[in-house]
């Protein structure tokens, strides 16, 4: 017979899986377990941060660029309309969750176009969500220039893996 921490258990983890099922998240522990499958991608975080709702979006601002403030803004506010409209195409329930907790929406800088590179590509490999936003040239800026990386909305842990030695803009 089995015994009520043994039920109690035995119901958390088929609540997991239910919950891991309907919402495409890997059951998992650890990060390394969605690192090491690339067919999973979609997994860049832990079933414990979905459960927390611990979620942002970083915009990653060239500081080297001089922008103006109203250019910055300009630019930020493309990069976090593209990043959800992508995230609402690859990870809805996520976006949803997102939404949900406020939106946080983080505004950091980096000094050069190889370094907002690095981090979209490390974003990436984690399997998180992100958007680069180049301008038209129309003001400010060179046509084609890379001048903010939108990484999320995800999960907090998993983005300040990326982001979180950035400093804040």
């Amino acid at each position: 017979m089995l015994d009520e921490k043994q039920v109690v258990s035995g119901l958390i983890i088929l609540l997991s899986f239910f919950v891991g099922y309907k919402y495409g998240i890997k059951v998992s522990d650890s990060k390394k377990d969605s690192k090491d499958d690339k067919s999973d991608k979609n997994n860049g975080f832990v079933f414990s941060d979905f459960l927390r709702g611990d979620y942002k979006m970083v915009l990653v601002v060239r500081n080297d660029l001089k922008m103006g403030k109203g250019k910055i803004a300009a630019q930020c506010g493309h990069a976090s309309v593209g990043a959800y409209e992508t995230g609402l195409k690859r990870f809805p329930q996520l976006v949803h969750r997102w939404n949900s907790s406020g939106s946080a929406k983080i505004a950091v800088k980096v000094e050069s176009e190889e370094e907002l590179n690095a981090i979209h590509r490390k974003a990436k490999s984690l399997g998180l969500n992100s958007c680069v936003i180049r301008d038209a040239g129309r003001t400010q800026i060179e046509p084609n220039t890379k001048t903010v990386l939108a990484v999320g909305p995800g999960p907090v842990k998993t983005i300040d893996e990326v982001t979180g030695h950035l400093k804040l803009l």
